[in-house]
């Protein structure tokens, strides 16, 4: 008897510690559910003092949110059943709403009246603590023994509440935790994989996955690993799986490791989103950028007299239609560059560039646009600069946005200049204007997305608010930084800085003024053969009129076999080419010419209106080779690349 009332006493202590030291809110209310008791953790959640919740109705924390049928329904289960399960919108009383999941049990005496009700409620807005909770958990373990099992149990509850696959090793590499999403991971169950060592866990995701999982690489003292570690792994199954791997030490309040968590989320789903999306924006890219470039360039060749002398009020509607072109091209182009930036695939090949030649290039593409607002451009670019490390396209797209940005702010008849000077390791470029300038206020924020300054000049000009953003992110992926200054009424200088080649300064010809830049390249015309390939006859025709135009021979081909076919007749002097055509695509073309000795040597320029990869740019290499994607400027982009291919050959 003594011994059963000592069992009792025992069982009755630790149910008082269960009530007192739970991690979930507990609160007893009578039977018209005005509030007898609560335990630390409700106080917590719930912001108010024990003293100001006894005697109060547990309305006291409802925010008035929560559907009235959860709470018909509760009142249901109750009364049938005798406990519910289910969620609610709290209201903390700092005004915070927070969500609990809440668990109530009715008590009833020996008659069946209701006495009491309890509650325990769990704050799932704080998931993000769980981390935290793992490390505080895995140190009890290391220093409580006795309670090791108690602490499992809740510690297995937790882990099985989140749907993240979940691991802990110890100190020796040992696995002392695993929740019940790690066997559906890998197939066997949770509680086989406990006492398992992290080489049997990585041994066992390489049979089961087809790919490694869980590393361990000691610590230099040979200890248990120290790094932070992240990953993204897809198993080689029948059906693949993709999952974010996070690994980092576990350490307790005094930085002493006691072990490694991994935690690894099934991303399958949003992978194939990305995926998806991907596909999609190289669709749209293409059916949207092929039909815009073969408005654009039609638009451009009949305001240039292809059609004939136009009359005043045909040429003022025209060019209306041209410039509204451009703009929807620049949409196309500034949105594609966003989703590449936020998904992190921004590439960039760099390779030395002459800081003259990129200088030299931005401004004779520029100068067309510029004279249509009479603006004068002026290129500053001193001898011996050395040649910066860029991604050649990327470094353009940036000087023609910051450009384009100047010349449309400038008032008519001003200058716009652009220069280049070394800066240590790096060189400098400044694009300068004289308009309207930019707030004080503004500055830091003109480089983020969709920003547009409130003031009549932008309002005047348009545009989307995306071509500083993505400037930022290219001069930033090279190592360098971008930043403005300016003045209200007199101008802004936009400056920005690209990492010198290392291997020391290469001589670079000074840039002239852009008047003598344009003037050396006229009277240079050549009358070399030219195959354009592109299975939109439209896209054929204007490109071909614009050649025709610039003084070269120019043959059509449909697709990839037509194109073979006359290669061989006619051998071009250089080759245009789309990519995505019937029969034989652009690809396929371009795999057949490099197995033979003369064929690889033709001049390629690629003419597409996708998105390229670098590994779709090497494999599309012939002789000397160029990219343009179908854009605004496409006539003046393809003579100067014609130019220059030819020029190289």
């Amino acid at each position: 008897m003594a011994e059963r009332k000592r069992f009792c006493l025992d069982v009755t202590q630790i149910l008082r510690e269960v009530y007192w030291h739970s991690l979930d809110g507990i609160v007893v209310a009578d039977k018209d559910t005005v509030i007898l008791d609560v335990n630390p953790a409700y106080e917590a959640i719930t912001g108010y003092s024990r003293e100001e919740l006894i005697g109060r109705k547990t309305n006291i924390v409802r925010s008035g949110l929560t559907p009235p049928e959860v709470f018909r329904d509760m009142w249901t289960q109750l009364a049938r059943q005798g406990k519910w399960v289910g969620e609610v919108i709290n209201r903390h009383k700092s005004g915070n709403l927070w969500y609990s999941f809440l668990s109530i049990t009715r008590i009833v005496d020996e008659g069946g009246s209701v006495v009491a009700y309890v509650g325990i409620a769990r704050d799932i807005t704080q998931r993000k603590a769980l981390e935290h909770q793992l490390r505080q958990n895995l140190a009890e373990i290391q220093s409580a023994r006795e309670l090791a099992q108690a602490q499992a149990t809740r510690l297995t509850a937790l882990l099985d509440s989140v749907g993240e696959a979940i691991v802990m090793v110890d100190t020796l590499g040992m696995c002392v935790v695993a929740n019940h999403q790690v066997g559906g991971m890998l197939g066997i169950p949770a509680e086989q994989l406990v006492g398992k060592s992290v080489h049997e866990l990585h041994a066992l995701a390489v049979r089961t996955l087809g790919v490694p999982a869980f590393p361990w690489q000691p610590a230099p003292d040979g200890g248990p690993p120290i790094e932070l570690e992240t990953n993204v792994i897809q198993t080689r199954e029948e059906r693949p799986r993709v999952f974010h791997e996070f690994a980092a030490p576990v350490t307790d309040g005094e930085g002493r490791v006691l072990g490694r968590i991994y935690v690894y989320r099934d991303i399958t789903k949003e992978t194939e989103l990305d995926r998806m999306k991907t596909e999609f924006i190289a669709t749209v890219s293409h059916e949207l950028r092929t039909p815009m470039t073969s408005i654009k360039g039609a638009l451009g060749l009949v305001l240039g007299g292809a059609a004939g002398e136009l009359p005043p009020e045909a040429r003022e509607l025209l060019t209306i239609a041209r410039n509204n072109t451009d703009r929807l091209i620049r949409l196309i182009n500034d949105i594609l560059d966003i989703s590449r930036i936020e998904a992190g695939k921004l590439e960039i090949r760099r390779a030395p560039l002459s800081p003259a030649e990129v200088v030299r290039r931005a401004v004779q593409e520029m100068t067309a646009f510029a004279r249509q607002r009479s603006i004068v451009l002026t290129a500053e670019v001193p001898e011996g600069l050395p040649r910066v490390m860029a991604d050649a396209d990327r470094l353009h797209q940036v000087l023609d946005n910051l450009l384009s940005n100047a010349v449309k702010f400038s008032p008519e008849g001003s200058e716009v200049r652009i220069r280049a000077e070394a800066a240590g390791d790096m060189v400098r470029f400044d694009v300068i204007d004289r308009g309207p300038g930019i707030p004080p206020d503004q500055i830091e924020a003109i480089f983020e997305r969709f920003y547009r300054i409130d003031n009549a000049a932008s309002r005047r000009t348009g545009g989307t608010g995306l071509g500083l953003t993505i400037c930022k992110a290219i001069v930033e992926e090279h190592g360098g930084r971008i930043w403005v200054e300016s003045k209200v009424g007199e101008g802004s200088t936009f400056s920005f800085t690209i990492p010198a080649e290392p291997r020391g300064p290469a001589p670079a010809a000074p840039c002239p003024a852009i008047h003598q830049v344009l003037g050396a390249s006229r009277g240079e015309r050549t009358q070399p053969s030219i195959l354009v390939v592109d299975d939109d006859p439209d896209v054929r025709r204007i490109v071909s009129v614009i050649l025709e135009r610039a003084g070269y021979a120019v043959r059509t081909a449909h697709d990839g076999q037509e194109a073979f076919r006359l290669i061989m007749v006619e051998r071009p002097d250089l080759l245009i080419l789309d990519l995505i055509m019937p029969n034989l695509d652009g690809f396929q073309l371009v795999r057949l010419l490099r197995q033979r000795q003369w064929t690889q040597q033709i001049p390629l320029l690629v003419l597409t209106a996708l998105d390229l990869s670098e590994n779709e740019k090497t494999l599309l290499q012939l002789g000397p080779t160029r990219h343009v994607t179908k854009g605004p400027r496409i006539e003046e982009e393809i003579v100067a690349r014609v130019r220059e291919l030819l020029a190289s050959h």
